[in-house]
């Protein structure tokens, strides 16, 4: 996604992508607030899957030709292990180590996209990861609680996992059905993340406010974002997409001040300032 040859409309649907990830981490807090998040990344997973399906009609007869093993592989990536390991990483760790560690994401993905994928990586474009990767640990830096638990593995874990399945996109699912994909990767996750659910305290009743909750990050905040990131993915290379991801973090702290209540101080806006420094020299 370089300024100079995208598209107004790509810009615009990177906006409500981004925004739409940003804005789960508010729900999940107040999610949090009725069920543990496991709970929470199941319903969110399901919501998503069943939201999908209408949007990819060609989802049944895709999964034959596309192959269900590079399906369920996109799927154990992309959402079974990445969300997992971040949901369960971050029962140790506090969100702002969370968000840091999880959005490595942007440096581990440009890092496979030369190494599997042959992209090429220019010294401005390393330069803006840095600055931009600055930015986010600016911003959460007032609020960093470290255990030294595994939890920072699993975390870790999660940002290459995710950058795996983004790789694995690119590079064997690009031309497959991008709707298939999409419904896909979240119906293959059910089961895994119904498992996982069950080992870390099970189910229990469940409340009106939980479920709206769940609904909009299920629905809006994967089904729709990952449509619109894949289309992204597919169209540009993952080095041009990746470093634009740091506004995701940004943004949330942003969206947190409205609806959770919590305030701006310096070091946010310092952050914001090299986050966006850090986008502006990677995509030049």
């Amino acid at each position: 996604m370089n300024y100079r040859g995208t598209k107004p409309l790509d810009i615009l649907l990177f906006l409500i992508m981004s925004s739409s990830w940003a804005l789960n981490y508010s729900f999940l807090k107040f999610a949090l607030l009725y069920e543990p998040p496991m709970v929470a990344l199941l319903f969110r997973i399901i919501f998503a899957s069943v939201f999908s399906i209408p949007f990819s009609y060609s989802a049944l007869r895709s999964l034959r030709s596309i192959g269900i093993g590079k399906l369920f592989l996109m799927s154990l990536f992309n959402i079974s292990i990445f969300m997992g390991l971040w949901f369960v990483g971050e029962r140790t760790e506090s969100s702002s180590i969370s968000s840091i560690l999880v959005y490595t994401y942007p440096i581990v993905s440009v890092f496979f996209s030369w190494l599997f994928l042959q992209e090429k990586l220019s010294t401005g474009k390393i330069l803006g990861l840095f600055i931009g990767f600055v930015g986010v640990v600016v911003i959460f830096i007032n609020q960093l609680s470290v255990s030294y638990s595994i939890g920072l593995f699993l975390l870790v874990g999660s940002a290459v996992s995710w950058s795996a399945g983004t790789i694995y996109y690119k590079k064997y699912l690009r031309d497959a059905d991008m709707g298939a994909v999409n419904t896909y990767q979240f119906l293959f996750a059910i089961p895994v993340i119904l498992v996982v659910t069950l080992f870390y305290g099970g189910l229990k009743p469940l409340t009106f406010n939980f479920i709206l909750l769940t609904l909009y990050m299920g629905a809006i905040g994967s089904s729709a974002a990952y449509f619109i990131y894949w289309s992204l993915i597919k169209k540009y290379r993952v080095s041009h997409v990746s470093p634009y991801l740091f506004a995701v973090p940004a943004l949330s702290i942003l969206f947190s001040t409205f609806l959770n209540n919590e305030t701006l101080n310096p070091l946010n806006l310092g952050g914001f300032v090299l986050i966006a420094i850090g986008i502006f020299i990677s995509s030049r």
